[in-house]
């Protein structure tokens, strides 16, 4: 164990104790202002942020992308904060967050059996939206998570998402956790919007064809799974809408590439329709591009 994880992870949990002791309402005003005071005048991953924004939206003004990502900002600060208060939520309180707009859908696709693939983005409160599944719907999600570098930390948060019933599967043993879990008919979830590596066929997102991830869409048509995209839009009074949209895949027969390729395209044009209704909700700080050489009349001035 190294010093600096002992450090860390007392700064966690005395970060979390002090949020706990706040009503909900009021972790995410204070998130809201932490996110505007990384965003200016810490700047963490500001550049980044705003050349992925004028990439994305070449016809918004400056001042237009500004004002999205300081909102990007606000969203990750609301996030966190009630990612912190989350033990002291009730089961009834979640349930009372999340609002899913088309539940049948979920529950049909749920219903037939054969393994759910859920798939969502870094958007909105993903973690939040993870937990809500188990309270509205009656079954956990086997939710595949990145391994934190300290462990102390990995542990808490592992905690956070499988107190109410859902599973963590650690990317060390996605791929057989992830076929056993369908196999029996149950969830998965999978955040499925970052930057695959360079040597994975590029689909379209935003105008600029990227490398991305095809395994969701390979578990799919291989499983025989349905797969459903959710999304979590915040509300003005700090409770969420889920938005639900299930992705259609029964016309394409067999796990080919050619099919593979196509319901990937079709999961991502999904994903990009709800970021530019909603631009503000995702985490424009990963860099998405960066294998992809942005062209110098995209970036504009910066903007202090």
């Amino acid at each position: 164990m190294k010093p600096v994880h002992i450090i860390e992870y007392v700064a966690f949990q005395t970060v979390a104790f002090l949020v706990q002791l706040m009503p909900i309402s009021g972790a995410q005003w204070i998130g809201r202002r932490l996110g505007r005071f990384v965003f200016r005048p810490i700047g963490y991953r500001k550049e980044v942020t705003l050349s992925n924004l004028r990439r994305a939206f070449p016809e918004k003004s400056e001042a237009e992308i500004v004002a999205i990502a300081r909102g990007a900002y606000e969203n990750i600060g609301i996030s966190l904060l009630e990612l912190a208060w989350f033990p002291k939520m009730s089961r009834e309180q979640l349930g009372e967050m999340t609002h899913f707009d088309k539940p049948d859908v979920v529950q049909g696709a749920y219903n037939k059996g054969k393994g759910l693939i859920i798939l969502t983005a870094h958007f909105g409160n993903w973690e939040l939206l993870g937990q809500s599944f188990i309270v509205v719907f009656g079954f956990p999600v086997n939710g595949l998570a990145k391994t934190q570098s300290n462990p102390l930390i990995n542990r808490r948060i592992n905690e956070r998402r499988s107190r109410v019933g859902n599973r963590v599967i650690q990317m060390e043993t996605s791929l057989r956790e992830i076929l056993r879990a369908l196999r029996n008919g149950e969830a998965v979830g999978l955040v499925a919007d970052q930057a695959a590596p360079k040597e994975n066929v590029p689909v379209e997102f935003f105008g600029t064809m990227v490398p991305t991830h095809q395994g969701p869409s390979a578990l799919c048509l291989k499983m025989g799974s349905p797969m459903v995209s959710v999304f979590s839009v915040r509300r003005p009074d700090g409770s969420y809408d889920a938005i639900v949209q299930e992705v259609p895949s029964e016309d394409l027969k067999g796990d080919g590439e050619e099919n593979v390729n196509e319901l990937t395209r079709r999961h991502v044009k999904i994903t990009e329709d709800i970021i530019r209704k909603y631009p503000d909700h995702w985490l424009w700080q990963h860099k998405r591009w960066k294998h992809v050489p942005l062209d110098n009349g995209v970036q504009g001035n910066n903007v202090q």
